[in-house]
């Protein structure tokens, strides 16, 4: 887990400084991903600033709980002064600290994309662990896992068909819809699947 290393440091301080955005530019995705869910807890592993849990206390109001986890200090304390409505735990996706099913929906956005394939597993199984119904995945698509090179390493960001990554280890999961962002939708070139557990 050298990756998860990389980003408590300095190297993940920077991304943080890096990439600032405008969560109001992401509601209107997350409305069409989620907006018919009923949805009173939501977690999401790897928040880094918080952009995508503010934006979801806006989508959900304030009977939902909407919690972060996050392995880098700097970003932890960015995030826990950007809202009031929203909480940021210290913790990484290989370690959740949360009861099974605690969540209704457990997501990353940009996160699994910075793990290597032989530590995935073991993400997708904390990922799914934690969520009672809804897992939500946003990163970068590729038909086959493909190496992205990336502020001068090789061993940091690869694309992947992470939806058949998931019904491969969960077989049970069901496909609820899927799509594409860009620019516009305020994220960077991001596939997204909503998937279900059977219940």
């Amino acid at each position: 887990m050298q990756q998860l290393d990389t980003w408590r440091g300095e190297f993940g301080h920077a991304y943080t400084d890096r990439n600032i955005e405008d969560w109001n530019l992401r509601l209107p995705a997350f409305r069409e991903m989620l907006g018919d869910l009923s949805l009173q807890r939501v977690l999401e592993i790897g928040c880094n600033r918080g952009h995508n849990l503010v934006a979801l206390s806006e989508l959900l109001g304030d009977q939902a709980e909407v919690v972060g986890i996050e392995p880098n200090p700097y970003a932890q304390q960015l995030a826990r002064t950007f809202s009031s409505k929203i909480g940021v735990l210290q913790g990484n996706v290989f370690d959740l600290p949360f009861k099974d099913g605690f969540f209704d929906l457990a997501f990353t956005a940009g996160v699994l994309i910075h793990i290597s394939l032989a530590d995935l597993p073991n993400a997708l199984a904390e990922i799914h662990r934690v969520s009672k119904r809804y897992i939500l995945a946003m990163e970068y698509f590729a038909e086959e896992e493909t190496v992205i090179p990336y502020q001068g390493r090789t061993d940091l960001l690869w694309k992947r068909n992470f939806l058949q990554h998931y019904q491969t280890q969960f077989p049970e999961l069901r496909l609820v819809r899927d799509g594409f962002y860009g620019k516009d939708r305020g994220f960077d070139r991001t596939h997204y699947w909503l998937l279900e557990k059977p219940q």
